[in-house]
């Protein structure tokens, strides 16, 4: 993805009979830096970032340090009515941005102080009135601080007169475009304040911050990442991370030992130096975060808790299982499901749901077939530990199958793992 914005002019070329003083100077700050924190990482939760790809990296102070870096990941899903607002406080279809979560034009605001339907991105305050779109009035109680429409933010006007008595007033103003006011999101919502390509900087002082460019070369870095073929540097205490064009593959890593996105910084010490190898492939190691490419899991630490944790392939047969989220949900190929996976068990991909086989995930089955506990193992999928398996149900004499069904003209007597259809 490539950003839109201006890029100034690198002014490395300056100076030259000056670098080595330079040099020594940067290596200093990074070494002070790196006392406070060694690692750098992406927080996708920062509000502060579009969400878009790009790489950053962790390492290892006082000693022989790997540094690591991110893959260039798409945004979080977002839009849609019940996802969370994209950047900007945007949803899709003139949708409403209810407290950080998307609300369907058409379908209700909310209660109380937000009311009425969605309609372009406007609602309705608590008096009846048209609020939260550009040129309304902010919803909420009393004056509101609250708007619903894309790139849209409250400014509330304190109270006019010669006393300064005057009620306060508010209006939603726009926001979110490069060279306007950052946009204000729900507390803990992760949506960006401004549109892609662009972050939230400045402010301090009393200034207001302000959307700008980021993620190019000599930019501001987007939260922690930049564009395709860049690397967010570590920057000395106290200044801004900018993006710059090192850390590639089989290059130098960047100031702090960070890499490019697939890359990973060995051999750096207190953050300088170092190279970057590929990372996140099979029988290389894992990139930041412990994450692999997909159709990879980063496997178990070696044993002594020396060396780099590795990538291994998984979703195959008789292969681990991938991770799919940070929830811990796990998941195999096509015709395949996790078979065991619970705690710091990984589980194991293989066939399941028809008869002998092990149950599928959520202890469910084929059609015709009901997930059970070995003979003597207890209650049906509930044996206390005992394997559990599918077995043919719904027939005359045959357990009951989910939900205590049978086939046409039976019916299910009994409880638990004694019910049976006759």
């Amino acid at each position: 993805m490539t950003y839109l914005g201006p890029a100034r002019q690198s002014d490395r070329s300056k100076g030259i009979g000056a670098l080595p003083a330079l040099v020594i100077a940067s290596a200093l700050s990074l070494v002070v830096a790196a006392c406070g924190s060694s690692t750098s990482s992406i927080n996708s939760n920062d509000a502060s970032v579009n969400g878009k790809g790009g790489a950053t990296g962790t390492s290892s102070g006082g000693g022989p340090g790997t540094g690591t870096g991110a893959g260039g990941a798409a945004g979080p899903v977002c839009g849609a009515a019940g996802q969370p607002c994209c950047a900007s406080n945007t949803c899709n279809g003139g949708g409403c941005c209810v407290a950080g979560n998307c609300i369907a034009a058409g379908a209700t605001c909310g209660a109380n102080a937000i009311t009425g339907t969605c309609t372009s991105g406007s609602c309705q305050n608590a008096a009846g009135a048209a609020c939260g779109a550009i040129g309304q009035v902010c919803c909420g109680n009393n004056v509101g601080n609250t708007c619903t429409a894309a790139g849209a933010r409250c400014t509330i006007t304190p109270g006019g007169g010669a006393d300064g008595g005057g009620g306060a007033t508010s209006m939603c103003t726009a926001c979110g475009t490069n060279g306007a006011a950052c946009c204000q999101v729900a507390n803990g919502s992760g949506v960006p304040q401004c549109d892609t390509g662009l972050s939230c900087q400045g402010g301090g002082a009393g200034a207001a911050q302000m959307c700008a460019p980021c993620g190019g070369a000599d930019q501001a870095c987007c939260g922690n990442t930049c564009n395709a073929g860049l690397a967010c540097a570590a920057a000395a205490a106290g200044m801004a991370r900018t993006c710059m064009n090192c850390g590639a593959l089989s290059a130098a890593c960047c100031p702090g030992a960070i890499c490019q996105t697939g890359g990973v910084c060995t051999g750096a010490m207190n953050g300088v130096g170092g190279t970057c190898d590929a990372c996140g492939g099979t029988g290389q190691v894992c990139c930041a975060g412990n994450t692999c490419d997909t159709g990879f899991r980063c496997g178990a630490a070696p044993a002594g808790g020396g060396g780099a944790r590795m990538c291994e392939a998984c979703g195959a047969s008789g292969q681990a299982c991938c991770p799919v989220n940070a929830a811990g949900g796990m998941a195999c190929t096509t015709g395949l499901s996790c078979i065991g996976a619970g705690g710091a068990n990984a589980g194991t991909c293989g066939v399941c749901g028809a008869a002998g086989q092990a149950c599928c995930a959520g202890n469910t089955c084929a059609v015709g077939f009901a997930c059970v506990a070995a003979p003597g193992g207890g209650a049906d999928a509930g044996g206390g530990g005992a394997a559990l398996s599918c077995m043919a149900c719904g027939a005359s004499g045959q357990r009951c199958c989910a939900n205590r069904t049978c086939n046409t003209g039976l019916m299910c007597t009994g409880n638990g793992g004694a019910a049976t259809c006759g």
